[in-house]
């Protein structure tokens, strides 16, 4: 049994529309209904469809107004998070993680007051990009482990592919010895020093080494050493 479509038409008054199909005669007019005049639902479509009817006297649809994105005013007494901004190089490596010139910042919760509280490595040497897509960046060496990468790790070298993403290679400076190492680790090509291959336990570093990882090339520069040294100047501030 096919559908019965409404047959809109006006009354003899010429001030409502009503379904034929349904009436008659217009419910309207005789008071059935009590509606003031109505409009043609289908006036300027030829296809659309009966627009829904509100009962008179109902209330209308409440304005909500706008959502507003929250940004980091907002916070505080009411209890609401802040945006929370990554880090400049978007790594994480230890516990801590890389600024925009490459030094490790270890970040640890406060016990009370909820403020983080901030503890920079000092910096003992560097290792400036003199040939890749980073020419000219340098990047800060701290003690102990110094793990390098694509994507992670305390010197974060992105744009070259043929740097693996996490410990490709490391450079370790022993306070005890005042001296720098130059290590592979999990790097898929062979790592030089001044065009010689690193294997094994590693090698030692010297100022102005060149350092070659995949196609990037890297000058060292080391801070500490035999005339200076971080533990020798607390000890004499002490």
């Amino acid at each position: 049994m096919s559908e019965i479509r409404p047959k809109m038409i006006k009354c003899a008054a010429g001030v409502h529309y009503y379904d034929a199909n349904k009436f008659s005669s217009c419910p309207f007019c005789s008071g059935a209904n009590d509606f003031g005049p109505t409009t043609d639902p289908f006036a300027g479509s030829a296809n659309a469809g009966m627009a829904p009817t509100e009962a008179p006297g109902s209330a209308p649809s409440p304005d909500f107004g706008k959502t507003i994105y929250p940004d980091a005013s907002f916070g505080g007494s009411n209890g609401s998070m802040g945006v929370t901004v990554p880090p400049a190089d978007g790594g994480y490596s230890g516990g801590g993680f890389n600024d925009s010139m490459g030094s490790t910042i270890f970040v640890n919760p406060a016990s009370a007051g909820g403020n983080a509280e901030e503890t920079v490595l000092p910096c003992v040497g560097w290792v400036v990009v003199v040939e890749g897509p980073n020419r000219g960046r340098d990047y800060r060496i701290h003690t102990g482990y110094n793990y390098i990468g694509r994507k992670s790790g305390d010197i974060i070298i992105t744009g070259d592919d043929t740097i693996s993403g996490e410990r490709d290679s490391s450079i370790t400076y022993v306070y005890q010895t005042k001296k720098f190492y130059m290590a592979h680790e999990n790097g898929k090509n062979v790592l030089l020093v001044n065009n010689i291959p690193v294997v094994g336990g590693g090698t030692e570093l010297k100022n102005y080494d060149i350092i070659t990882i995949g196609t990037t090339k890297l000058v060292f520069l080391g801070l500490c050493g035999d005339n200076f040294g971080w533990e020798d100047k607390e000890r004499s501030d002490a």
